[in-house]
């Protein structure tokens, strides 16, 4: 019987508990995003906001640091499917959709091998991406959290991006 009642009590706890992000919460975050087909990282920022305990939506945007003569900014807006595991730890399934600038610098340099000048001004292209993946979040307090998320986007390069950040929820 002490057993039962323990066990109840601690099913009530659990549920009282979960409390960490539940619908209509905001939530602000810093990150820091490595694409792992051009070895570059960009520092972002992120806002979420908790349509229900299980959905969610995400606004975030990052500027690529200057690499090899060329910068890039993106933004993009995706959907989590919150999967709780416990109150502290949530895995979430990704689908969303962005835009990404890239611009080339101008280029201006002596060609070493056919002795000429060689000039290139700069370029801007912008694309519509697309992008899904998987993301973990765990929760050290029920305002502050972890974020881990591995993304595939689509149309710039196709390539596979891990991001690592912390929100702040209220």
């Amino acid at each position: 019987m002490k057993r039962m009642v323990l066990l109840v009590v601690a099913a009530m706890m659990a549920t009282i508990s979960l409390n960490a992000q539940i619908a209509g919460d905001f939530a602000i975050g810093a990150n820091a995003t490595y694409s792992f087909k051009d070895q570059n990282i960009a520092p972002g920022i992120k806002l979420q906001y908790n349509f229900t305990d299980w959905l969610r939506a995400e606004v975030a945007g990052d500027y690529w640091l200057k690499k090899d003569n060329w910068e890039a900014y993106d933004a993009t807006l995706s959907v989590h499917g919150l999967i709780p595991a416990a109150w502290y730890f949530k895995a979430y399934p990704i689908a969303g959709v962005g835009f990404f600038s890239t611009k080339l610098s101008e280029l201006d340099y002596m060609d070493s091998v056919y002795g000429v000048h060689v000039h290139f001004d700069g370029k801007t292209k912008n694309d519509l991406v697309g992008l899904f993946g998987l993301g973990l979040q765990l929760n050290f307090t029920d305002n502050f959290a972890l974020n881990v998320e591995g993304k595939y986007q689509l149309n710039v390069g196709n390539q596979f991006i891990g991001t690592a950040g912390l929100l702040f929820i209220f």
